[in-house]
């Protein structure tokens, strides 16, 4: 799978899913983490007690609704995809031209490199907008090991974004490979 094609997926899983979530029942968020560990995914990740995981196209984690009117549900997609050694930097390069070409009223606020788990990483992060969404916030969080790549992208309303970061941090920081 392509890297831009593995990025398309985690974008229509993602909307998707909030949507489908939105239906679902109003839970409380609580600060208690529990452990999301799959073998056969090769995926081992914290997530806050409360949030929905989905598999489809790689793993979701949707808050939870907010309150009846709630219709988008701010989450984090990990997914993993193979490439075909291409730096991470370039692979941003690519991600970045189809956000532009695809997102409406995309808006790059910050690309960086960091480190994430000791590996070169990109750092993204971006506005877009959905209708009747509004100003969606991305963080596209990409990094390559032993010829796999690893994207988590935490999407929020524009208003919320800073709010749920440290959760979403906590989720990261806690990923494992079981690979």
């Amino acid at each position: 799978m392509t890297f831009v094609l593995l990025i398309t997926v985690l974008f229509s899983t993602l909307f998707s899913l909030s949507a489908y979530a939105a239906s679902t029942n109003i839970t409380s968020v609580k600060n208690e983490f529990i452990n999301y560990e799959n073998a056969s995914e090769g995926i081992k990740i914290d997530y806050p007690k409360g949030w929905t995981p989905i598999k489809q196209y790689g793993l979701a984690f949707l808050s939870p609704k907010e309150n009846y009117s709630d219709t988008f549900r701010e989450g984090l997609v990990v997914a993993k995809g193979s490439i075909a050694n291409e730096s991470i930097d370039k692979l941003a390069e690519r991600v970045l031209r189809f956000y532009n070409s695809s997102l409406i009223d995309f808006r790059l606020n910050e690309s960086k490199g960091i480190t994430i788990h000791g590996n070169p990483a990109q750092s993204l992060i971006y506005t877009f907008s959905i209708p009747d969404n509004g100003t969606i916030k991305a963080l596209d969080l990409g990094t390559t090991e032993n010829n796999r790549v690893h994207v988590f992208r935490y999407t929020a309303q524009e208003s919320k974004f800073d709010s749920y970061l440290p959760t979403i941090k906590r989720m990261i920081d806690s990923f494992k490979s079981l690979e």
